[in-house]
């Protein structure tokens, strides 16, 4: 259980105007007494009658929450004592900034250190990175301004139960607004054996970067993302087509195969694929 440590360091924040709000997505464990334990007016918990996951509920607590910043905190992390201090300085010299972040701390279960980040700190060096498939901050520790939430919403129900649901967020902030990250570490992120990736069944959640790449540079050319349009089917279309891509690495003949099967169901989205799938295909399987 780290929830405990997670509530710890926002209360122990250099920054003590704050509001932290705190769920229980129906917990079966120890998580309703441990945040019950605390009393300061500052926290406002909320009880789940039902499991929600994590998009609806940090949905749900980003509809509670009435400060002019917002930042996120899974309950396995935690945060440098400065963090929100250093942040909100950083908005007060550069005011034209939305959205900023910082390197982080990878540390394991138990708090020992496995790895440091090395992101880019510029928004034109953000976005170059994002643009080439590289995972350019760590979502968790962004804090934006509430008022950019008119333009790019909050996490898309699409991704509900698949993850990614904040790369895709963060890609509309990036399309519209502009971001920097902070060299220091301010934010410890804790991580574990098991991953969404590695236990889920869906095989979105294995695609979910590319997808999202994708359906960013059609934003970018103005073309319809298909996921911000609510045409799922298509969205879902684009990822088979991105799944049968990546099995260029895996099998010739299978790749083939995946990839006719996905134009037969979706010819209209045949001219966005074709030209990356025989790229690949040419350079995994040296076709001259």
């Amino acid at each position: 259980m780290y929830i405990g440590k997670a509530i710890d360091s926002v209360l122990c924040q250099s920054y003590i105007n704050i509001e932290l709000l705190v769920a229980d997505d129906y917990s079966t464990d120890q998580t309703r007494k441990i945040i019950e334990s605390y009393n300061d007016q500052r926290i406002k918990v909320f009880h789940n009658s039902e499991n929600m996951g994590y998009l609806k509920t940090c949905n749900m607590l980003v509809t509670k929450a009435s400060g002019s910043f917002l930042t996120f905190l899974d309950a396995d992390d935690i945060n440098h004592p400065l963090r929100f201090e250093k942040l909100i300085n950083h908005f007060i010299i550069f005011p034209k900034l939305s959205c900023i972040g910082s390197n982080i701390v990878r540390i394991d279960p138990h708090g020992n250190v496995i790895s440091h980040s090395d992101f880019p700190h510029l928004n034109i060096e953000i976005k170059t990175a994002f643009e080439n498939y590289r995972i350019p901050c760590h979502f968790s520790s962004l804090l934006i301004k509430m008022d950019i939430l008119e333009k790019v919403g909050m996490y898309n129900e699409y991704w509900n139960r698949i993850g990614s649901e904040d790369v895709y967020w963060f890609s509309h902030i990036l399309h519209y607004f502009k971001t920097e990250n902070l060299p220091e570490e301010l934010y410890y992120y804790r991580k574990h054996s098991t991953s969404v990736t590695a236990t889920h069944k869906d095989p979105k959640a294995f695609i979910g970067h590319q997808l999202i790449i994708h359906l960013y540079k059609r934003r970018l050319k103005g073309k319809e993302d298909y996921i911000q349009s609510g045409n799922w089917k298509k969205a879902d279309a684009c990822a088979k087509y991105l799944m049968a891509i990546n099995k260029t690495r895996l099998s010739a003949i299978g790749s083939i195969v995946g990839f006719i099967g996905i134009s037969i169901v979706a010819p209209s989205l045949f001219p966005q694929f074709i030209r990356k799938f025989v790229s690949n295909w040419r350079a995994n399987f040296k076709w001259t």
